[in-house]
Protein backbone atom coordinates (compact mmCIF):
# COMPACT_ATOMS: atom_id res chain seq x y z
CA UNK A 1 0.00 0.00 0.00
CA UNK A 2 1.26 3.50 -0.72
CA UNK A 3 2.06 5.85 1.89
CA UNK A 4 0.77 8.72 2.07
CA UNK A 5 1.80 11.74 0.17
CA UNK A 6 3.48 15.59 2.37
CA UNK A 7 0.78 18.15 2.61
CA UNK A 8 1.98 21.58 1.53
CA UNK A 9 1.21 22.41 5.51
CA UNK A 10 3.75 19.41 6.54
CA UNK A 11 5.83 20.74 3.70
CA UNK A 12 5.52 24.16 5.27
CA UNK A 13 6.63 22.41 8.67
CA UNK A 14 9.47 20.84 7.74
CA UNK A 15 10.56 23.81 5.82
CA UNK A 16 10.14 25.82 9.52
CA UNK A 17 11.62 23.43 11.43
CA UNK A 18 15.06 23.33 8.76
CA UNK A 19 15.06 27.18 9.00
CA UNK A 20 15.59 27.10 12.68
CA UNK A 21 18.18 24.20 12.69
CA UNK A 22 20.59 24.44 15.73
CA UNK A 23 23.59 21.65 15.63
CA UNK A 24 24.15 18.93 13.60
CA UNK A 25 22.77 17.77 10.48
CA UNK A 26 21.97 14.93 8.64
CA UNK A 27 19.17 12.97 6.83
CA UNK A 28 18.64 10.25 9.78
CA UNK A 29 18.18 13.61 12.79
CA UNK A 30 16.09 14.80 10.00
CA UNK A 31 13.93 11.81 9.81
CA UNK A 32 13.73 11.34 13.34
CA UNK A 33 12.50 14.82 14.14
CA UNK A 34 9.91 14.82 11.33
CA UNK A 35 8.46 11.60 12.68
CA UNK A 36 8.25 13.35 16.44
CA UNK A 37 6.48 16.91 14.42
CA UNK A 38 4.42 14.70 11.73
CA UNK A 39 3.75 11.75 13.65
CA UNK A 40 4.28 9.71 11.33
CA UNK A 41 7.44 8.29 9.46
CA UNK A 42 8.37 9.36 6.06
CA UNK A 43 11.98 8.43 4.08
CA UNK A 44 14.45 10.12 3.39
CA UNK A 45 13.75 9.89 -0.57
CA UNK A 46 10.42 10.85 0.36
CA UNK A 47 11.63 14.41 1.69
CA UNK A 48 14.42 14.52 -0.76
CA UNK A 49 11.02 14.34 -3.43
CA UNK A 50 10.42 17.51 -2.52
CA UNK A 51 12.31 20.32 -3.82
CA UNK A 52 11.98 23.24 -1.41
CA UNK A 53 12.81 20.78 1.40
CA UNK A 54 15.92 19.68 -0.29
CA UNK A 55 16.98 22.88 -0.90
CA UNK A 56 15.94 24.01 2.84
CA UNK A 57 18.04 20.85 3.79
CA UNK A 58 20.87 22.02 1.53
CA UNK A 59 20.57 25.83 2.79
CA UNK A 60 20.79 24.78 6.84
CA UNK A 61 23.54 22.64 5.91
CA UNK A 62 25.02 25.54 4.12
CA UNK A 63 24.65 28.01 7.74
CA UNK A 64 25.46 25.33 10.04
CA UNK A 65 29.01 24.40 8.57
CA UNK A 66 29.84 28.49 7.84
CA UNK A 67 28.63 29.24 11.07
CA UNK A 68 30.55 31.35 13.41
CA UNK A 69 30.91 30.25 17.03
CA UNK A 70 29.94 32.72 19.84
CA UNK A 71 32.69 33.61 21.95
CA UNK A 72 30.69 35.24 24.64
CA UNK A 73 27.30 34.23 26.59
CA UNK A 74 25.04 36.76 25.89
CA UNK A 75 21.93 37.29 27.81
CA UNK A 76 18.80 34.86 27.05
CA UNK A 77 16.89 37.78 25.82
CA UNK A 78 19.55 38.46 22.86
CA UNK A 79 20.18 35.26 22.75
CA UNK A 80 16.48 34.48 21.24
CA UNK A 81 15.98 37.90 19.10
CA UNK A 82 19.33 36.31 16.96
CA UNK A 83 17.47 32.73 16.68
CA UNK A 84 14.77 34.62 15.87
CA UNK A 85 16.91 36.57 12.80
CA UNK A 86 18.27 33.56 12.20
CA UNK A 87 15.44 31.78 11.85
CA UNK A 88 14.21 34.45 9.70
CA UNK A 89 16.54 34.95 7.51
CA UNK A 90 16.88 31.11 6.97
CA UNK A 91 13.58 31.41 5.83
CA UNK A 92 13.85 34.45 3.38
CA UNK A 93 17.12 32.35 1.82
CA UNK A 94 14.65 28.97 0.70
CA UNK A 95 11.80 31.59 0.00
CA UNK A 96 14.43 33.45 -2.32
CA UNK A 97 15.77 30.15 -3.45
CA UNK A 98 12.02 29.50 -4.66
CA UNK A 99 11.16 32.13 -6.45
CA UNK A 100 14.10 31.85 -8.45
CA UNK A 101 13.60 28.03 -9.35
CA UNK A 102 9.63 29.87 -10.03
CA UNK A 103 11.15 32.80 -12.41
CA UNK A 104 13.02 29.71 -14.33
CA UNK A 105 9.81 27.91 -14.82
CA UNK A 106 8.21 31.26 -16.51
CA UNK A 107 11.11 31.97 -18.89
CA UNK A 108 10.70 27.97 -19.80
CA UNK A 109 7.29 28.47 -20.44
CA UNK A 110 7.79 32.46 -22.36
CA UNK A 111 9.56 30.65 -24.53
CA UNK A 112 7.13 27.45 -25.30
CA UNK A 113 4.42 29.70 -25.51
CA UNK A 114 5.85 32.25 -27.85
CA UNK A 115 7.52 28.91 -30.00
CA UNK A 116 4.10 27.78 -30.48
CA UNK A 117 2.94 31.36 -31.16
CA UNK A 118 0.89 31.53 -28.44
CA UNK A 119 0.46 35.36 -27.80
CA UNK A 120 0.56 37.30 -24.24
CA UNK A 121 -3.09 38.23 -24.92
CA UNK A 122 -3.97 34.92 -24.91
CA UNK A 123 -2.16 33.74 -22.26
CA UNK A 124 -4.17 36.52 -19.90
CA UNK A 125 -7.02 35.65 -20.93
CA UNK A 126 -9.43 35.04 -18.30
CA UNK A 127 -10.75 31.44 -17.42
CA UNK A 128 -14.23 30.57 -18.70
CA UNK A 129 -16.71 30.88 -15.61
CA UNK A 130 -18.05 27.45 -14.24
CA UNK A 131 -21.85 27.18 -14.18
CA UNK A 132 -22.15 25.20 -10.54
CA UNK A 133 -25.69 24.71 -10.80
CA UNK A 134 -25.61 23.15 -14.05
CA UNK A 135 -26.69 18.95 -14.08
CA UNK A 136 -23.55 17.22 -15.15
CA UNK A 137 -26.19 14.33 -16.70
CA UNK A 138 -28.07 13.90 -19.89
Amino acid sequence: MAKARLTDSEINQIIDLLSAWKGPLNWEVLLARTHILLKRPFTRQGLAKQENILIAFQQAKDRIRTQKPVAKKSPPEIELMQNTIDSLRAKISVLEAERHRYDEQFVTWLYNARSRGISEIDLNRPLPTVNRNASTTD
